[in-house]
Formats: C-alpha cells, sequence, structure tokens
C-alpha cells in the first residue's frame, strides 16, 4: 500500500505543484487529500506541511497537525534551511524535514521514512533551488522567496516579523522585498499589496 499523503498550505498552486511532483510516484506515495492550512478531514500517513507564506505561527499550527489523532506523522517541506527552522519544526512534533531543493525520489524517500517512524532530516542542497515546484506569480520572474516576501506583506507582516518567521536577517528580507519591487515595477508597500491581491498572493481560503 502506498503511503497516504496530505498536502498543506494557503495556496492553491503551491499544493498543485507539489501534487504534480509527487504523482509519478503514486505507487509509492499517494497524495488523497490537500488541504488550505488546515487539519486534514481523513486519515493520513503524513501530513506534508509546505512552509510558503506560511502564518507567523506556523509552528503552533505543526503542534496541532502532530497531536490530531487522524495524521500519522507531520513532515515539513520548505526551503529554509536555517538550523533554527528544522529545531523548532521538530519541537513542535514534526517527525522530519524536507527541503524544497531535493528532487522527487529524495522527497518521496523522505516520506516514506518518516511514515515508518523514522526522523528524517535532508537538507539537500544548499544553492539547489526548488526542484519541480510552482508558486505564486513565478510567471512575472519572481523567485520562490520573492514570491513569498510579497504574500507575506499582502497579509499584513511587517519586514522585523517576516525576518523571524523564515529565520532571515532584515537585511537579507530587504534585499529580497526590493528585487521583487523591481520586478513587478511597484515602489511602496501600498503598491506591492495592491498587485498581490490582483496577481495571486492572497491566500486561496
Amino acid at each position: 500500500m502506498p503511503v497516504s499523503v496530505c498536502v498543506i498550505d494557503d495556496y492553491d498552486i503551491v499544493v498543485a505543484g507539489v501534487r504534480a511532483l509527487l504523482a509519478p510516484f503514486a505507487e509509492r506515495v499517494l497524495v488523497v487529500e490537500t488541504q488550505l492550512r488546515t487539519n486534514p478531514d481523513l486519515a493520513v500517513d503524513v501530513a506534508l506541511f509546505d512552509t510558503f507564506a506560511a502564518p507567523l505561527d506556523w509552528q503552533a499550527q505543526l503542534t496541532e497537525l502532530a497531536a490530531d489523532s487522524r495524521v500519522g506523522a507531520v513532515a515539513v517541506y520548505s526551503f529554509m534551511t536555517d538550523p533554527r527552522a528544522v529545531e523548532d519544526s521538530l519541537a513542535a512534533g514534526a517527525g522530519g524535514f524536507l527541503a524544497k531543493s531535493l528532487p522527487a525520489e529524495a522527497l518521496v524517500e523522505g516520506i516514506e521514512a518518516i511514515a515508518g517512524g523514522h526522523r528524517v532530516v535532508d537538507l539537500g542542497a544548499r544553492d539547489g533551488g526548488v526542484a519541480g515546484d510552482h508558486w505564486p506569480a513565478e510567471g512575472v520572474g519572481l523567485s520562490p522567496r520573492e514570491a513569498e516576501m510579497l504574500s507575506l506583506i499582502v497579509r499584513g507582516y511587517s519586514n522585523e516579523e517576516i525576518a523571524r518567521s523564515r529565520y532571515l536577517s532584515p537585511n537579507t528580507v530587504k534585499s529580497y522585498i526590493r528585487e521583487a519591487y523591481r520586478k513587478i515595477g511597484v515602489t511602496t508597500r501600498a503598491q506591492a499589496v495592491a498587485w498581490g491581491m490582483r496577481n495571486g498572493l492572497e491566500p486561496s481560503h
């Protein structure tokens, strides 16, 4: 029997990208449900928690997921590679932490191991990019990180809140935001919010 997986994220396009990435491995890992940042309705072996633009309290959501009797184990799927992100995720109850730079085969192996009760941390290649993923506004040239910064701005978070929740320095956050503004042709936060709301950077629910 394949490992049953629920993909959890607030953005339809992100969930669809993960589903498509895992689709060729349906005999081993089967996506049976997708949720928009809520606990699954069905019993699943693994809840794959995608951190893209997750709210500031995402660790608390992990704890709630891990305590859900319908969830066998929780795996965090993220392009955060800071050791603090891994430590906080495991402390919140995650059974593993899998980087978005992992090729699909390695992601499937990680999910299988986590479903089997093993604690897995695989950060992949630090400069490995994002393997087979999709994110809002990628069609206009935004990188995953730039799109995430704009999504968090649309949510109303400050640069300082974004930096803390993503384990980044304030200067790094500013650099991502500056480059994103350049690419979409805006100069103010209000303009960025308006652009984001028109271009799929609001949560899907």
